[in-house]
């Protein structure tokens, strides 16, 4: 009887660490998988997409700005900022303003990157490009940062952008990386996302949800390719004070999107920053 018991005890025993290791293994196989999936996107650009289009270049004194991204760019104009900033950079240069801002919530770099090629009307930016701008605000990475995809995932991608947007003799505007919480939403998650989050932060080089990583990798990439002197950079500490602790008076109660008066602050920023780049070009 004891026998049976302790042969019972060894199978359940056994049972337990066969169940254990199989979860291990599907975890482990979930989180390459995503990961690679992010790596690989790219690779499934069609040519006939990375091909340049027509973009219509005005001549006369209207600056011309668009905004494209993540969530913060999509707010951008479901709040109303865009006639805000409009107004605000209109104000300080003399000349006409025209601001439209289209984003997709939860967006990371490279989907960025295929919405310039895509003409469709809620989410596509292809429309507002090829119509003619002066200048495109770019936000992207918080995404990026919250997937655990890379900072090189996310300074390819963003390379990919400005190229684009340089080659159509579009100055780019980059918004840095802010800080934002992602544990305040993401602390959350089922264990599978946690485990593919953490094992793609080990397969990256970069911790976990670490958005200084990526403002910094991007930051880098700008410099040692001879980039900064053709975008205009808008720092986060312009904008969020310090930069180094998360203004709860600018975010909404999520702690990851602004709210009004921290948009003003970063459309004041990016006004002043457009105000002086057209400032020093006249000068030319």
């Amino acid at each position: 009887m004891k026998l049976i018991v302790v042969f019972d005890y060894f199978c359940l025993s056994s049972m337990r660490k066969i169940i254990i290791a199989c979860c291990a293994c599907f975890l482990v196989f979930w989180g390459v998988f995503k990961y690679y999936q992010y790596r690989w996107k790219h690779l499934w650009v069609l040519e006939n997409e990375r091909m340049l289009y027509p973009v219509v270049h005005h001549v006369d004194d209207t600056i011309r700005l668009a905004m494209i991204g993540d969530s913060w760019a999509e707010m951008h104009s479901s709040n109303m900022m865009d006639s805000f900033l409009q107004m605000k950079l209109s104000n300080q240069i003399g000349l006409p303003v025209k601001m439209i801002s289209k984003g997709k919530g939860g967006e990371k770099s490279n989907g960025i990157y295929q919405l310039l090629f895509d003409d469709n009307d809620k989410y596509g930016a292809k429309s507002i490009i090829a119509s003619g701008v002066n200048y495109c605000i770019i936000s992207a990475g918080i995404n990026d940062a919250a997937a655990n995809l890379g900072t090189r995932f996310y300074c390819y991608h963003m390379r990919l952008i400005l190229d684009f947007l340089l080659t159509n003799n579009i100055r780019p505007v980059v918004i840095e990386v802010p800080d934002v919480n992602i544990w305040h939403v993401h602390g959350g998650k089922p264990l599978k996302d946690l485990a593919s989050d953490y094992i793609r932060s080990l397969m990256s080089h970069c911790k976990m949800y670490q958005m200084k990583e990526y403002r910094d990798a991007l930051h880098s990439m700008l410099i040692n390719e001879n980039l900064m002197d053709s975008v205009i950079y808008v720092q986060m500490k312009e904008w969020n004070g310090d930069g180094t602790n998360i203004n709860p008076q600018l975010f909404l109660n999520d702690q990851i999107h602004l709210n009004k008066v921290g948009y003003e602050l970063l459309d004041s920023c990016i006004a002043n920053a457009i105000t002086a780049d057209i400032m020093s070009r006249s000068c030319e």
